[in-house]
């Protein structure tokens, strides 16, 4: 698919350069001469700066998978790019591997297969990258700055691949945002949708997945989850089955963010997450990761290899019901036994002389008295204020009394343990 047509290219050399072309016009034809890739821009996509001195853009009609556009040189208008020593792709040739990103206001992507990348968005009160009825869109290498909406949005988008991010929520003041729609990535009804190496920061929630079935994220970064909610998560996901979430991390200061359920999983069957880390919460009523579903709609989850600490009313929970879930080599330390940090309003178990006792007394593995099948598997908890599951009934693997810790008991060890390191998501443009 050719994504621009004669008369419909535009170089966005007011974002790169600060100049402004005018309409192609074939009776006063203008050329620009380039000197790099980051001056060949069209509607978000970065183009090539090629031999010519010419701007190219990807088009899949032709056999290099490239044509000039309107501005190049009068005799390359709308030509496919020629092969080199026959053959049919050309290597993208810089001096730079990782050029700077070029400073962009919002952009809305307009076809299948566009691809948005180098570039720096700044934005408020409209989402920095909109990807609406799409397929097959990539958005890698950004760096986007958002009020008011949301960083990246995308609905009805299949294949969508978003790699190497930064998304940044530029308000500062410790506390809730205005709304819970300010949330660094969201999406809705999308299969095939792949989340890579993504660094998200002070949004009401990080990322927000509706009715995306079969969804990866993997190498997630989060910081300072803002609320307000619902769900004021980390990662959130409804109606979204056979998801996989590994390599992540989210801290938060206890001071300044204001989260619910770091990581909720909501109608949704079989989602498995793996190697992370969750650290801190300040909510009276909330988990690290929370499980809900619904009898005979729902069922099924693992949580492998998490680690959780500072955590509030628990860190594995599946409230009020969720079913055939596995918590295996999950590890917790350092509860909150008085929330301090944050005055909570109508505490319901207030403490003398202030703050507030977390709900559920902050047990770390949690389900509900109707709730039966939950199983630990070699798990571990280090000085814990509270006892460290309930209730047991809900437990394949409990087998005495959970609230004298056991050892061995609900498939728990009593046992210091050094927490696994962040997630750490470095693009190349931060590098060095």
């Amino acid at each position: 698919m050719r994504v621009g047509r004669r008369g419909g290219w535009a170089l966005g050399l007011g974002l790169g350069l600060g100049l402004a072309m005018a309409p192609w016009v074939p009776a006063c034809h203008r050329a620009f001469s380039c000197q790099q890739d980051a001056q060949c821009i069209f509607d978000g996509v970065i183009g090539r700066c090629e031999a010519s001195g010419s701007c190219s853009f990807p088009d899949g009609e032709c056999p290099t998978g490239r044509r000039y556009g309107e501005h190049a040189a009068a005799a390359l208008v709308d030509e496919c790019v020629e092969p080199l020593d026959g053959v049919t792709t050309m290597p993208v040739e810089t001096d730079d591997e990782c050029p700077p990103l070029v400073d962009s206001g919002p952009v809305v992507v307009t076809a299948d297969g566009q691809v948005v990348e180098g570039l720096r968005i700044t934005t408020m009160g409209t989402p920095g990258i909109t990807v609406s009825g799409h397929s097959g869109v990539v958005i890698r290498n950004c760096e986007i700055h958002h009020q008011g909406g949301p960083g990246i949005s995308f609905a009805a988008a299949d294949d969508l691949t978003i790699d190497s991010v930064v998304v940044v929520h530029d308000r500062t003041e410790p506390g809730p945002h205005a709304d819970a729609n300010q949330v660094n990535i969201t999406g809705t009804s999308s299969t095939g949708v792949q989340i890579t190496r993504a660094r998200v920061t002070r949004g009401a929630s990080g990322i927000v997945l509706i009715a995306t079935p079969g969804a990866r994220l993997e190498t997630i970064e989060g910081h300072d989850i803002r609320g307000p909610g619902p769900p004021a998560s980390f990662i959130h996901l409804s109606s979204s089955s056979d998801v996989v979430i590994e390599d992540f991390s989210i801290i938060n200061p206890l001071d300044t963010g204001r989260p619910d359920d770091l990581i909720e999983v909501n109608e949704s069957s079989d989602v498995l997450i793996r190697d992370g880390l969750l650290d801190g919460h300040n909510s009276e009523f909330a988990y690290g990761v929370l499980f809900e579903q619904t009898r005979g709609q729902h069922s099924g989850g693992v949580v492998e290899d998490v680690d959780a600490i500072r955590m509030t009313a628990g860190a594995f929970s599946a409230f009020p019901a969720a079913y055939a879930l596995v918590f295996r080599r999950t590890r917790v330390r350092e509860n909150i036994c008085e929330i301090t940090s944050v005055p909570i309003e109508d505490c319901r178990k207030p403490v003398e002389g202030g703050g507030c006792t977390p709900g559920s007394d902050g047990r770390s593995w949690t389900g509900n008295t109707p709730v039966t099948g939950l199983l630990i598997e070699d798990s571990v908890f280090f000085d814990l204020c509270f006892s460290p599951v309930w209730p047991e009934s809900s437990f394949l693997s409990c087998d005495g009394e959970s609230a004298t810790k056991p050892p061995g008991d609900c498939g728990l060890e009593e046992e210091d343990f050094q927490l696994r390191a962040p997630t750490v998501v470095q693009p190349c443009w931060e590098a060095g």
